[in-house]
């Protein structure tokens, strides 16, 4: 599949470059993924950025929320919610997110936020919402700090979404709360990464359990992709 031949080329083109970066565990370390795993076998990571604006060429991250997901039953107790001191500022998306300048001053430094996210993402599959964008910051950000991408493969909850619908010859809305309706998960009202990623993992599940019997369920029958 596509996303083997990415994470080895990656792997094989950025791991003398990460030996003499933080990111020196992640590429001794991580493997490729075998999409035989079975679903409760695998420890996810379902991550959130919250940024300054949609370019990342020219925006920052400004918040980073994960939790992790394991045999089947998202793990509360591993959630976080890491702000990012951004030298720009927060930018026009404040009324989104709700982060103000103030709110940043003295906020951890992108780079020990990667380096945090780097040690958690080993051997683990990642979960986004909407991923094309945060994936985009995050390797923008790695590249910068590092001078090489983060090594991962992950899952898009929105992409999974939009599969089914098209199965089904249905239309609708993809944004999280609209996905998370229809598998009548309950609104979540406050908005940031911490959050998303809770309720982000909270969609994942429902849409892995409505294809089947979770304890049966193989990895091979969602969409990875590689970063």
């Amino acid at each position: 599949m596509f996303y083997k031949l990415l994470f080895l080329y990656q792997h094989w083109r950025y791991k003398r470059k990460a030996q003499h970066t933080p990111l020196k565990h992640l590429y001794d370390q991580h493997a490729m993924p075998a999409t035989s795993k079975s679903f409760m076998a695998t420890r996810f990571l379902v991550v959130d950025c919250e940024m300054s604006g949609l370019n990342f060429k020219t925006n920052q991250l400004l918040s980073i929320g994960w939790v992790f997901i394991e045999n089947g039953k998202i793990v509360n107790s591993s959630s976080k919610h890491l702000l990012i001191h951004a030298d720009r500022g927060a930018g026009e998306s404040t009324r989104i997110h709700g982060l103000h300048d103030s709110n940043l001053a003295g906020a951890n430094s992108v780079a020990k936020v990667l380096m945090l996210l780097a040690k958690q993402i080993v051997n683990v599959q990642l979960i986004f919402h909407h991923a094309p964008l945060d994936v985009k910051f995050l390797q923008r950000a790695s590249k910068e700090v590092f001078r090489c991408p983060l090594l991962f493969t992950y899952f898009d909850t929105m992409e999974i979404e939009k599969r089914r619908l098209n199965l089904q010859g249905k239309q609708g809305g993809l944004q999280l709360q609209q996905c998370r309706e229809r598998y009548g998960l309950q609104k979540v009202t406050q908005h940031n990464a911490e959050a998303d990623a809770l309720a982000t993992a909270e969609l994942f599940l429902a849409q892995v359990h409505h294809m089947g019997d979770i304890n049966h369920f193989s990895l091979s029958q969602l969409p990875l992709h590689c970063s």
